[in-house]
């Protein structure tokens, strides 16, 4: 899971003096000078992989990007609209997220939707008072489902994502200390000390690896016989990537850019999102497909 700051695009003061330091009117900037800003955050902090050509890529600022061509080309579509998590429904649907749980200002929610691979989207702002979707829940074509604040998972039983929810299950609350696992592999968090270990069947635990060069992973994924595993660096100023095969042989990474994100797609092709962009891992080699 990755956490990013909230803009507010509604207005930016601006404080001009002149000779007698008089304030001047603030002029709230211009809808196309709010997407030059927008155009110049190059950050990714997630993709999905929706076919064997087409990949959507959420940017930290406004709207997605989005290739059909195996990531030689993009295509940056929803202009509009912020995305925090995207899925793609059972129907072919698009859908999206964005939402921000305030402290000292107002909570708000809205789901974003596309029938047509994201060229228009219709938005609907939801009472978060009422219904506070705050994480999409289900899987890439399945039927939508989401979470709630309150860790509540609904299913979307009609076209109106204001009412048409049903209620699904209640999920236990996440212990935010304990170790990252995947299977019988884990990270131990004990004293951020960044330690793989297994646990075997005979019930003993065996340390495997020390991450020396991470300065903590916050998230580890596996496919078939290999482990991967993320987090910042210890130089705090780029991503530690390693690959640890048949729990041995480690292969260790820098990624440039800060706050890395590993995505597994449908397909089992890896990418790497952060500050500097989005990457393929291929062949034990980083390469870059946006930036």
């Amino acid at each position: 899971m990755m956490f990013s700051c909230h803009r507010d695009h509604s207005l930016v003061k601006v404080f001009r003096g002149d000779t007698t330091s008089r304030p001047h009117k603030t002029k709230a900037p211009t809808w196309r000078q709010m997407l030059t800003e927008d155009e110049k955050d190059r950050q990714i902090y997630n993709a999905y992989e929706i076919s064997k050509d087409t990949i959507v890529l959420l940017r930290r600022s406004m709207g997605i990007e989005i290739s059909t061509n195996g990531g030689k080309k993009w295509n940056w579509m929803g202009k509009d609209i912020e995305v925090n998590e995207f899925t793609v429904d059972n129907k072919g649907i698009w859908w999206s997220l964005d939402r921000w749980k305030g402290i000292h200002e107002a909570s708000y929610c809205r789901v974003h939707k596309s029938a047509d691979l994201g060229k228009t989207w219709q938005t609907y702002v939801m009472n978060t008072n009422v219904f506070f979707p705050y994480h999409i829940y289900s899987k890439p074509r399945q039927p939508l489902e989401v979470k709630t604040w309150d860790n509540k998972v609904y299913l979307l039983s009609g076209d109106d994502p204001t009412h048409h929810w049903r209620f699904i299950k209640q999920i236990p609350e996440a212990n935010w200390l304990a170790d990252i696992s995947v299977n019988n592999y884990g990270i131990s968090r004990e004293n951020d000390d960044n330690k793989l270990y297994v646990k075997r069947k005979n019930g003993e635990t065996d340390t495997l690896f020390h991450f020396t060069k991470a300065y903590n992973i916050y998230q580890m994924e596996k496919i078939g016989n290999v482990i991967y595993v993320a987090g910042p660096d210890t130089t705090g100023f780029n991503d530690y990537f390693a690959t640890i095969t048949n729990e041995r042989d480690v292969e260790e990474y820098t990624v440039p850019g800060g706050d890395l994100n590993i995505y597994i797609s449908p397909l089992n092709h890896i990418f790497l999102m952060s500050g500097s962009g989005a990457f393929m891992f291929k062949n034990k080699k980083i390469i870059q497909i946006y930036k």
